[in-house]
């Protein structure tokens, strides 16, 4: 009852909003006494109208940007989700079971939520996988016997700050997009994981690893891998990362400083240093931020990864962070950049870019397996 993300509790809040609003236009008559307890109860109605307001408008544009999943992610509660995971030494292949409960789009991909426990990290959140619609198709034909096969890439999607998985899947329409541009042959079948990167209440983590609390890159990198070898199979061969805003900057350091795991990454609307919001100390930012330089690290070892950045110019934040980076880092790592003409920092002016983005991984991709000319 009463879901976050449920179109009745917007309605029900809209609701009860309104309707106070108008007893109180009708009896406030009768409130108008100057009597103490006339006028405190004025004030009550006034401040309670005004809380309900700003929940209701808070529920609603929560629903169109999908930044809190749950009530518990705003309050601060995951308690729940370490009870329910699933843990490492537990975690099997996919099953016929799985894949017959599985979300199917109306483009043929299967979407999976599972709730597990890191291998290495000890962090207990929720990743989504989705399956495009040949490899699903496949699974569905033969439950008893799932593969993944050998015709696939892997691409990692991270959300902003707040955000949740899905909104890859539902506001920002990336598995959408991916599916039109797999029937229409312009990339390969694409298996996004789509981890949860706010794993700490209160804590905005920029998807580092904290020394004594979450160890989220490890989370997103490591126990990522070890979770989807397992669970559907994959290979060893190397990820894509694409993340927007916060997910940009995961996007880049995962890649960055995880080479071995990673060939391609694309920020879209990010930036390229650590910025934390909430619950961290300014003795752990200058140690984070000085750790987790993407700058020295590509001085320290030049590598192969590809980078794409996709900002918007009226987007002064993430455009000037852009253009400072890529002037660094521009002898280090081959970067190509996507300037947006128009439009600030929002999922409609991203949108629309979200097929380059996956074009670009895909001819990454293409050229790294393609055989050698005889």
């Amino acid at each position: 009852m009463f879901l976050l993300n449920s179109l009745s509790t917007e309605i029900i809040f809209w609701s009860i909003t309104v309707v106070l609003i108008a007893l109180t236009v009708i009896f406030w008559n009768r409130l108008s006494a100057k009597k103490w307890h006339h006028v405190t109860a004025r004030i009550l109605v006034l401040v309670l109208i005004q809380v309900l307001a700003l929940t209701s408008t808070g529920i609603t544009i929560n629903r169109a940007g999908e930044f809190y999943a749950s009530w518990g992610d705003i309050f601060g509660s995951k308690n729940q989700l370490a009870k329910i995971a699933i843990e490492p030494s537990l975690l099997a292949q996919i099953s016929a079971k799985d894949i017959r409960s599985a979300k199917k789009t109306a483009g043929g991909s299967l979407i999976f939520r599972e709730v597990i426990k890191g291998s290495r990290s000890g962090i207990s959140d929720v990743v989504y996988v989705v399956l495009p619609p040949k490899i699903a198709a496949q699974m569905e034909a033969n439950p008893s016997t799932p593969s993944v096969g050998s015709d696939y890439q892997v691409v990692e999607l991270f959300s902003g700050y707040p955000g949740v998985p899905q909104t890859w899947i539902g506001s920002m329409a990336g598995i959408s997009a991916l599916e039109k541009l797999e029937s229409s042959g312009l990339v390969q079948n694409t298996i996004a994981i789509i981890p949860s990167i706010n794993v700490a209440p209160g804590l905005d983590t920029e998807c580092l690893n904290f020394v004594g609390a979450p160890q989220v890159q490890t989370w997103i990198t490591s126990d990522m891998r070890d979770f989807a070898s397992k669970f559907i199979g994959v290979d060893g061969r190397p990820w894509s990362t694409f993340g927007y805003s916060t997910g940009g900057w995961c996007a880049a350091v995962a890649a960055i400083f995880h080479p071995e795991m990673y060939s391609n990454a694309v920020v879209l609307a990010g930036y390229f240093k650590p910025l934390f919001n909430s619950g961290v100390s300014k003795r752990e930012k200058i140690f984070l931020t000085s750790k987790y330089s993407l700058i020295r690290e590509l001085r320290k070892n030049p590598m192969k990864v590809h980078l794409m950045i996709i900002a918007s110019q009226k987007d002064s934040f993430t455009n000037r962070a852009a253009q400072e980076f890529m002037k660094s880092a521009a002898p280090f790592i081959s970067i190509r950049y996507v300037p947006i003409p128009i439009g600030g920092h929002n999922t409609t002016v991203w949108k629309p870019f979200i097929p380059t983005a996956f074009k670009w991984i895909n001819a990454q991709n293409v050229l790294v397996v393609s055989p050698p000319p005889h």
